[in-house]
């Protein structure tokens, strides 16, 4: 009896044994400093009509060890996200541009401002995959609102988040959990864009027609019409063209006759140049509004008629602020 009692014994020792040791599945979570993420940068026009996307590849939560294969009824990995500017980059004349925060890369599954989600339950469990390998950080992502008319300058909003996590962190051969992995934090990172100047410039080509001899030619009216940054303010020059001539006047060619021209701001009689005679804007750029500035074209008649031929030239729109 002795015998057999201490082989029972040892059998339920043994066997109590087998239950609490635990499979090599092992998982913890921390709060470590997270990466910021930005768009780049990215011209106003961009900014207003295009939707911008970037990532941070790390939120602010890592975890290490294989959570799904851990995962429990009732576990939690609890991030409530808060904005500084209200889920908008601001800039620094305060402008706005509004974005969107998501949890996957296929910016499907929108995250609220405020609130609570719990990384273990819905469409987010499938999201984490990540956490397969022996150490991951959670990502997020952001695709900014289009119409966003703003002034150039560097756009920013920090987020917060607040982490809070309760799970099984071990779980034995029958799939007793050893012990549950408690914790908060709270990271901190900023989201940015820096928005340049630009201009969109509309400038149709100029034609004289055709004509027998310099005199004959009229002057052709146009314009160079202008949409540019909001609070850009600018000037326009125009170039000597490709064959200015030594007087300073531009020249039309063909082959190596020339036709001398020049085009002259709002119909006067000051030639429009790149140097100096810049034409200024009407003010501050709205972002949205077209600026319409009116130019006259002519040939000079105080030179001799060149031969027969097609006469061209390009000339550049330069503009600066």
């Amino acid at each position: 009896m002795k015998q057999f009692g201490w082989i029972l014994k040892w059998a339920l020792t043994a066997a109590m044994a087998a239950v609490l040791a635990p499979s090599a599945a092992y998982a913890g979570c921390a709060v470590t400093p997270a990466n910021g993420a930005s768009f780049g940068t990215v011209t106003s026009f961009a900014a207003l009509n295009q939707a911008q996307s970037t990532s941070t590849t790390n939120s602010g939560l890592t975890c290490s060890g294989a959570l799904l294969s851990l995962l429990q009824v009732g576990d939690q990995i609890d991030a409530t996200i808060t904005s500084a500017n209200g889920g908008q980059l601001t800039g620094p004349t305060g402008d706005a541009i509004p974005y969107t925060i998501f949890a996957d890369s296929a910016y499907s599954v929108v995250l609220n401002r405020g609130q609570q989600y719990n990384w273990f339950s819905g469409a987010l469990l499938n999201l984490l995959g990540i956490f397969g390998g022996p150490a991951a950080s959670l990502p997020l992502y952001f695709r900014t609102s289009t119409n966003s008319n703003v002034a150039a300058g560097v756009y920013t909003d920090t987020l917060t988040i607040n982490w809070t996590w309760n799970y099984c962190a071990g779980i034995g051969i029958l799939g007793i959990c050893l012990g549950r992995d408690q914790g908060s934090g709270v990271s901190t990172f900023q989201v940015t864009m820096t928005v340049t100047n630009d201009c969109t410039i509309t400038a149709p080509d100029v034609s004289f027609g055709a004509a027998p001899t310099v005199s004959s030619f009229q002057p052709v009216s146009g314009s160079i019409a202008l949409t540019c940054t909001k609070g850009m303010i600018y000037t326009v020059g125009l170039s000597p063209g490709n064959n200015a001539a030594g007087n300073g006047r531009r020249q039309m060619a063909s082959g190596a006759n020339r036709l001398q021209y020049d085009l002259f701001a709002g119909g006067g009689a000051t030639v429009w140049g790149q140097a100096s005679n810049r034409v200024a804007g009407s003010g501050p750029a709205d972002g949205t509004s077209v600026n319409t500035m009116p130019y006259v074209a002519r040939i000079y008649n105080d030179q001799a008629t060149p031969p027969v031929g097609t006469y061209t030239d390009s000339v550049i729109v330069d503009v600066r602020y």
